[in-house]
């Protein structure tokens, strides 16, 4: 142990004594700092819309549009526009295709997207039959950057999110507003009543008609018989076409009513969501104000009480309304529709309105503090930001969420209405061709003769089938108006098509729950570049320092053991001030996340222990072999041990000695101060890098004698050579 002191005392007295060894030394604390600091910063948020934002990527649209009725539609100016509000990524739209393309070839821009010729056309393909999906077509120059294309791969998913909204959106409220044909009604509380009506009129027409056809089958063998029969049935055939084309004209104009009834009632729903949206974002934007004057606020700065209660009377007559216009809340209050709106959502409208009158308390007991000067503005003033800050996250939840629980029903009895329509529509354009084809024919006695029985039976059956059609059809309409379902959906038509189709594109919200939350892509990847940081220092120390002990003036019966414990002291104390410096300016200077920060020090002083005993040994027992194998394994380690991609994604081979690598305890140790702790998992950790430590031991005591011939042949070659050091 006495010459293990003296070794030591020895190294420390030779250091301090030589300017360059001082000087060498600071070097060696200073570098493997840098390297950790440098790259923690350049990876601390890569990925984050500061970052992204100026990644430059082309959009260019070759989209014609396609005219629907009298509207012109182009999806690829509708795409184009939502992205001009999409900050993310920088976006630059160019004049045609190929500008967009040839930046990307030239390395101007990181992609490019190109939006068809045909794409609003191949969007509504498949009312056709003929389903052609829409085309946009993503060019990456992958050359220019590895990370680059990966994150601009998240352009697509943007195009993606987009197109499906916008597509599902406008179809969704294409569908609710035609289904506001059926909501109309009229004086027998229906759109079916006078169609019901009409029908039935038609159904006993036509059972005029079968009974007359049946009649005159068996008078065919009596010519009197016939010629009588077929003068009634001529005439009752001539009166049920009257009725029929009659019919047909009124029906005809009530469809025109009723056409002008639906557009009368779409403008008046609107009319008052249009009014209820606005309202509801001026009232979030008044509240955004008072809340953002108030965090600003410093107490002893110029006065803003009278500012903010102005502030909140605009948010007040927005809310409450006034004598001439109604308020959100009495909007949304007199709305046939609140008592459908789950009890979550009134549970927030109530709670909106009574935080709200909070406010108002607040921003009095506010003005009357400032005007005091009162102890206890600053802790009003923090009360005050804090229930504006539930107003608007509550006024938020309000647009999000309303009717988000009525619409399931809709698409049943959309569908199922649709079918309803298409039927009544048929019977409204009924004629009667046919009915005239009989009359002419019962008006003609020889030609009533010539005809035969077989065409008389399949006429008398076709009228048989057409009534029994058009009976079930006066039952499905019957029937559909009991519905409850259908009763809904009708007080749903009369409401909020757009708000709808919102929900209907988007109807899923995704909840984050983070496990171990960590804030930034620095402080995630401060594990890695930390640990080999600090293997980086103990590999520059052992090629650096050496380890063979030449002067052993005073010292006695000297011991390999006693050499290799003596001359790695330097070499620890080195390796713990490197630590110490990296430790803090993570904290200090770079600013990572961290849950413990004793802990963290400790688990890096420990690794540096480590590794430094470890490299030391290698080089102590191998010389120039064990600096060549430290830099193996740290070239295995900084590929295989997880640092950077997770160990299932990388071959098999590294995935074998992913738990032999001290690197992989270390970095765990680490991610728990920085994510949080999971049981023993730091403990274990620690304890797991002693066997490292044996190993260490192990190489620098028992294997040196065995290797030392090996080393002393090895660095008389290189003498030899006159080049190598």
């Amino acid at each position: 142990m006495k010459n293990i002191i003296k070794i030591v005392a020895s190294d420390i007295k030779r250091l301090s004594t030589n300017v360059v060894a001082m000087v060498v030394i600071i070097g060696l604390t200073v570098i493997p700092c840098l390297y950790a600091w440098f790259n923690i910063l350049s990876n601390w948020d890569p990925y984050g819309k500061d970052a992204t934002k100026h990644l430059q990527v082309a959009v260019a649209s070759s989209d014609q549009g396609i005219v629907i009725g009298t509207e012109e539609v182009n999806v690829g100016e509708i795409i184009i526009s939502r992205l001009k509000t999409n900050d993310s990524i920088c976006w630059v739209f160019t004049e045609d295709a190929e500008e967009a393309i040839r930046g990307v070839h030239s390395g101007e821009y990181y992609a490019a997207l190109v939006i068809d010729e045909e794409f609003s056309a191949n969007m509504i393909s498949f009312l056709g039959g003929n389903i052609e999906n829409p085309k946009i077509t993503y060019y990456e120059n992958e050359k220019k950057n590895a990370i680059a294309p990966k994150i601009t791969a998240k352009v697509k998913t943007t195009i993606e999110r987009e197109v499906d909204h916008a597509f599902v959106g406008t179809v969704a409220e294409v569908l609710l507003k035609a289904g506001e044909y059926f909501a109309t009604v009229d004086e027998q509380g229906n759109i079916t009543g006078k169609g019901i009506a009409k029908l039935e009129r038609l159904d006993s027409d036509l059972n005029g008609i079968i009974v007359i056809l049946d009649s005159y089958i068996a008078l065919m063998d009596s010519t009197k018989q016939i010629a009588e029969t077929g003068k009634a049935v001529g005439d009752s055939a001539k009166a049920i076409a009257k009725t029929a084309e009659d019919m047909t004209a009124s029906m005809e104009g009530d469809t025109g009513n009723v056409e002008q009834d639906v557009q009368s009632a779409k403008n008046t729903v609107d009319t008052r969501i249009n009014s209820l949206n606005t309202k509801l974002d001026e009232f979030s934007t008044t509240i955004s104000v008072i809340n953002k004057r108030l965090s600003d606020y410093t107490v002893g700065g110029p006065k803003i009480g009278p500012e903010i209660q102005g502030l909140y009377n605009l948010a007040y007559e927005k809310w409450s309304g006034t004598e001439e216009v109604d308020g959100i809340y009495t909007l949304i209050k007199d709305n046939w529709l609140y008592p459908y709106i789950p009890e979550n959502i009134r549970t927030t409208i109530e709670t909106l309105n009574t935080n709200f009158a909070t406010i108002k308390t607040d921003i009095d007991e506010f003005v009357v503090a400032e005007e005091n000067s009162a102890a206890n503005l600053n802790e009003i003033r923090n009360k005050t930001v804090t229930d504006t800050d539930n107003v608007l996250t509550q006024a938020k939840d309000i647009r999000d969420n309303y009717s988000s629980k009525l619409s399931p029903m809709a698409g049943e009895a959309i569908n199922s209405a649709s079918a309803t329509v298409s039927e009544v529509k048929k019977l409204v354009k009924y004629n009667a061709k046919s009915i005239d084809m009989v009359v002419a024919n019962l008006n003609d006695y020889k030609k009533i003769l010539s005809q035969s029985e077989g065409g008389l039976v399949k006429s008398r059956d076709e009228a048989i089938e057409m009534e029994k059609k058009l009976s079930c059809l006066i039952e499905d309409i019957k029937s559909l108006n009991q519905n409850e379902a259908y009763l809904k959906v009708m007080e749903l038509l009369r409401s909020d098509p757009e708000l709808l189709s919102d929900f209907i594109s988007s109807p899923v919200e995704v909840s984050n729950e983070y496990v171990y939350e960590v804030e930034n892509n620095g402080s995630m990847t401060a594990p890695f570049y930390i640990i080999l940081s600090i293997w980086v220092g103990a590999l520059i120390m052992s090629t650096i320092l050496k380890t063979e002990i030449k002067d052993t003036t005073g010292m006695n019966n000297l011991k390999n053991w006693e050499c290799f414990f003596g001359r790695f002291f330097v070499t620890c104390m080195i390796g713990q001030i490197q630590t110490l410096i990296t430790v803090l300016g993570a904290f200090l200077f770079v600013g990572i996340q961290c849950q413990n920060r004793l802990l963290f020090w400790a688990a890096c002083a420990w690794t540096s222990f480590v590794y430094s005993l470890l490299l030391y040994s290698f080089t102590y027992s191998f010389g120039n072999i064990g600096e060549a194998l430290s830099v193996i394994l740290m070239v295995i380690q900084v590929a295989g041990a997880g640092g950077t991609f997770p160990i299932e994604v990388l071959p098999d081979v590294f995935q074998a000695l992913y738990k032999f690598m001290p690197f992989n305890y270390s970095m765990n140790a680490v991610r728990e101060c920085i994510g949080g702790f999971y049981e023993h998992t730091y403990r274990d950790c620690m304890l797991t890098l002693l066997i490292y430590v044996g190993v260490a031991i192990f190489i620098g005591v028992i294997l040196y004698h065995p290797f030392k011939i090996l080393n002393e042949k090895i660095e008389i070659s290189k003498e030899k050579s006159g080049i190598l050091l």
